[in-house]
């Protein structure tokens, strides 16, 4: 049977996100924690669905429809699964997104106008309650998902910050390479200081 391990080498770099990738093996404190984080990215992804569900339906108008917990737990689900063997890249997607999710997209730009003026534009005022109410739940889930899976990595890749974006320590060998070279003393030449012959002469 042939090798297939060039076509596997393929298709990962076809189909990774163009980022850092990095990897790191399960131990058993780390197999514990992914354990309990996958079952609360499989509880984020089916609230986040009925969110969707619920914007698609009731024209509820929050932010992307309610998506962006979709796409949270998919990017934890990623890394607790190692989709292109880069679980350690996902889960650090998964920090950044689902931090800028719980306070930009739930909070300032769906619930804070749900607040002030849902009265006025929306239809359905108890679709738009359990809207809200499953948005503060899942936003309390995800900070706790984000603190989960910062532990994770923390313990499995304790550089991941500056592996993912390329500086301090990991960077140190490119900025030396880069920099001057030191001076070698003071130099023998002098402008119009040789002996050359003279016209005439």
């Amino acid at each position: 049977m042939e090798d297939t391990g060039w076509q596997s080498r393929l298709c990962l770099q076809l189909c990774a996100p163009p980022i850092p990738r990095l990897f790191f093996r399960r131990t058993a404190w780390t197999t514990e924690q992914l354990a309990l984080l996958e079952k609360q990215a499989w509880l984020c992804f089916l609230l986040g669905f009925f969110r969707s569900y619920l914007n698609s339906n009731f024209f509820l108008g929050d932010f992307m429809g309610g998506g962006t917990d979709l796409f949270a737990a998919l990017l934890a689900i990623f890394g607790i699964y190692n989709v292109c063997s880069m679980n350690g890249s996902f889960l650090i997607m998964f920090l950044v997104w689902a931090s800028a999710n719980i306070v930009l997209f739930n909070l300032f730009l769906s619930l804070t106008p749900n607040l002030l003026y849902g009265g006025a534009f929306k239809v359905a005022p108890c679709a738009s309650t359990v809207d809200n109410l499953l948005m503060v739940f899942n936003s309390i889930l995800q900070a706790q998902m984000c603190w989960r899976a910062r532990q994770i990595l923390d313990e499995a890749l304790p550089n991941w910050r500056h592996q993912m974006t390329g500086t301090g320590a990991s960077a140190e060998p490119f900025l030396q390479a880069d920099a001057p070279s030191a001076p070698q003393g003071p130099s023998r030449f002098q402008a119009f200081g040789g002996g050359g012959q003279r016209l005439g002469s």
